[in-house]
């Protein structure tokens, strides 16, 4: 049952992370965003997810590594207390579920440009997508918050925190009043990669389901 509350929101988690705002918007927290993302090829970190519906109850907890490479690669590896792994080789992005046996395959494209999965890794200027406002310093962090810009997305707002080296917690409240906060450690910028962790190839025996791109232009994953 935790598996099923879990699965939408995987989609969701990865949208806020390799976007730059522009100069002149810059303030102590935009500062630090510029300042980590500036000359980034690549990262891992650990990550620990902690999903709370509208009356802040934790419905979901989860924990993982997360390993990128510029441009449109990454591998979003759900470790505890179940196995998914979510992998972008460029052209594709991979949906596996290992207790399910089963992989979705959906095609990485313009279309989808507005999901968690593809801004990951799109580089595009942040004050593009949404409206940005600088929400002070708590507990040692910059926070940022972002509202979409876009009327049809699947959430309402993000939060991001920055230390003085790193990013260090995301938040996204979707459109069900859910958030979905992650907490990052052990952040490694532009270490040495292996390429092939971004080639995925399905286990004998699991059922493989591939949208096409006509399929998938209108989700959200």
């Amino acid at each position: 049952m935790l598996q099923r509350i879990c699965k939408p929101f995987m989609g969701r988690l990865l949208m806020m992370m390799l976007l730059m705002p522009t100069a002149s918007q810059a303030g102590n927290g935009l500062d630090r965003l510029n300042h980590f993302f500036d000359g980034l090829t690549g990262l891992r970190a650990n990550f620990e997810q902690t999903v709370r519906d509208a009356s802040a109850l934790s419905i979901q907890e989860s924990r993982g590594v997360l390993i990128m490479q510029r441009p449109d690669k990454f591998l979003w590896d759900y470790q505890q207390p179940y196995q998914q792994a979510i992998i972008a080789d460029g052209k594709k992005i991979y949906i596996y579920d290992a207790d399910l046996e089963q992989v979705t395959i959906k095609p990485m494209q313009k279309s989808m440009g507005d999901t968690p999965m593809l801004l990951l890794s799109s580089g595009g200027a942040l004050d593009d997508s949404f409206v940005i406002t600088e929400s002070g310093a708590d507990s040692g962090l910059e926070w940022l918050t972002l509202k979409p810009k876009a009327q049809q997305t699947n959430f309402t707002m993000m939060r991001l925190a920055f230390d003085a080296q790193s990013l260090r917690v995301m938040e996204l409240v979707d459109s069900f009043d859910q958030t979905t906060r992650l907490t990052f450690s052990e952040m490694q910028r532009n270490p040495r990669i292996d390429s092939s962790l971004f080639k995925f190839v399905a286990p004998d025996g699991v059922d493989v389901i591939e949208e096409m791109a006509d399929e998938a232009a209108g989700q959200r994953p």
